[in-house]
């Protein structure tokens, strides 16, 4: 691959994913600082590595792995002992862009929601509805096993029930 192919290439991986992978770093990592310089970093390393995506069908895949890994690494690096609450405010308001007005309340009690999960919790969750991965990908990309990254989405999306349904019975 030549230089002026890895750079078209990484432009282009750039433009479809950016906004997701800060999207995901954010929920990952429970922190926006955080999750600006592992964005930063998961993209850097995404073009050194260009040169190893053998089959652009996986590049999300491939991508995602490298920001898991990253979140990982940024996680145990800061060693929190405390769980910090998710500032996912500003990714929503990215990446939605004709939200009714009558739809912030729901939008803002979902996000509440989706930030009291466990991590790994969230993170199946998210990757599996929101970032679209098939189970089998998130199994690969979080080292989990199959069984357990189903698992994991049932008992996110109890979990979300549980705490959705006292606001959702008052909108009846």
């Amino acid at each position: 691959m030549t230089e002026r192919e890895r750079r078209e290439r990484f432009n282009e991986l750039y433009t479809l994913y950016d906004r997701r992978v800060f999207a995901y770093c954010v929920y990952v990592t429970s922190d926006r600082d955080i999750a600006h310089d592992v964005y930063q970093e998961v993209f850097v390393k995404a073009f050194q590595a260009m040169h190893t995506l053998k089959d652009p069908e996986k590049q999300a895949h491939w991508l995602f792995r490298i920001a898991r890994n990253e979140c990982l690494n940024a996680m145990k690096a800061r060693q929190r002992s405390e769980k910090r609450s998710v500032d996912i405010d500003h990714v929503y308001d990215q990446l939605q862009h004709e939200i009714l007005p009558e739809q912030h309340d729901e939008i803002a009690h979902l996000r509440r929601a989706i930030a009291q999960l466990p991590q790994d919790y969230r993170e199946a969750l998210l990757l599996a509805e929101f970032e679209g991965f098939s189970l089998k990908e998130i199994a690969n990309m979080t080292g989990a096993s199959l069984s357990n990254v189903k698992v994991r989405i049932h008992r996110a999306k109890l979990k979300l029930h549980a705490i959705l349904e006292p606001i959702l019975n008052d909108y009846e």
